[in-house]
């Protein structure tokens, strides 16, 4: 039958598609890795060059070019202001790929699951025409399980490293807020 074959045919499909989302996933978690890894966070010298209201303009870190713009401004206002339409383009870097990832984390068990049912179809339809041995609906019932499996393993690691960045990204914006408040706080 026909339908049987389409059927077998987008539950591969499906193993196929799994496995591209599972290179996409690991892409993107190195990718951040490295990002997070290489970024230049300021450090305690430069809250003590805030407090003694040292030229912090010089400093190369993550947030350089933010407290440049905002070093220009007088009031705590303004920088209250300037700080938050600058930190959402900071913040945009911060959390590139990782609606991806979370996405990745949420869905793919979802298509996994899916890949099974059609699985199992397979074996079913194998069963009522009569023409599937005992050895080959089990070898069907096991690749339909295979891809539960598969979209588990790539949901899995998504869905940590999605929390791992996740929290990262909340402790550099943290950082960056707490800094502001220094820069206000010493600026009058």
């Amino acid at each position: 039958m026909l339908w049987l074959t389409i059927v077998e045919w987008l539950a591969r499909l499906i193993l196929v598609f799994l496995l591209g989302l599972s290179f996409w996933s690991v892409t993107i978690m190195i990718e951040r890795r490295r990002f997070f890894k290489a970024l230049q966070l300021p450090g305690e010298n430069l809250k003590s060059k805030i407090r003694s209201k040292e030229n912090i303009l010089n400093d190369q870190h993550f947030f350089s070019d933010l407290f440049k713009e905002i070093a220009k401004l007088k009031g705590s206002e303004q920088i209250e202001k300037a700080f938050d339409s600058l930190i959402v383009e900071k913040k945009k870097e911060l959390e590139k790929g990782l609606p991806i990832l979370g996405t990745m984390g949420s869905t793919t068990p979802f298509v996994g699951l899916l890949g099974t049912i059609l699985g199992i179809i397979v074996s079913f339809g194998e069963l009522s025409q009569g023409s599937g041995s005992t050895n080959s609906v089990m070898f069907s019932l096991a690749e339909a399980l295979i891809l539960t499996a598969v979209g588990l393993v790539v949901a899995i690691p998504a869905v940590v490293a999605f929390n791992y960045f996740n929290r990262q990204v909340k402790s550099v914006l943290s950082q960056a807020a707490s800094l502001k408040d220094l820069l206000i706080a010493y600026k009058d």
